[in-house]
């Protein structure tokens, strides 16, 4: 590998040292690197196929872990997870096979998180408790449906 590819394939190392990238991040961001010097889209191109090699560029490998984190650290419903992993880069068929093959357990998740905002909640009049929670969780990407069955179970727990 030559000089130039080095420096560029360094930039990218650079760039992976921080959290896992899909290959579109990485692309994109060797190509905002490239407008700027001497560097030809084949060399981003060649960089790509090198971290592919290193298995440092993973789709498939990226959605487990960014699904994996989003769960256990920012829990968020299906919704706002299918969103984020299209706004990554992630091809439609990687995200359906994911959810074809693991399943999300979405009543948990909503009900671990406003389980620890509900201590804020309590001391409003049930609408406005009401509102507030529906709100937060819609926000997390929950739906409706599911929303009112956390709330009922909260109010029935008396937390």
């Amino acid at each position: 590998m030559n000089e130039d590819l080095l420096a560029l394939l360094n930039k990218a190392y650079f760039f992976l040292k921080f959290r896992p990238r899909t290959e579109r991040e990485i692309r994109d961001y060797l190509y905002k690197k490239i407008a700027r010097t001497h560097w030809s889209r084949d060399d981003a191109e060649k960089v790509i196929q090198e971290l592919k090699e290193e298995r440092l560029i993973d789709d498939k490998k990226f959605v487990d872990l960014f699904i994996r984190d989003r769960t256990v650290l920012k829990p968020k419903g299906k919704k706002i997870l299918i969103k984020e992993l299209k706004q990554k880069g992630i091809v439609d068929e990687l995200i359906e096979k994911y959810f074809s093959e693991n399943d999300i357990d979405e009543e948990f998740l909503a009900s671990k998180i406003l389980e620890k905002r509900w201590p804020r909640f309590k001391s409003l009049d049930s609408r406005k408790r009401f509102e507030k929670s529906a709100r937060f969780l819609m926000s997390r990407g929950f739906n409706y449906d599911l929303i009112k069955k956390i709330i009922r179970q909260l109010e029935e727990k008396k937390l």
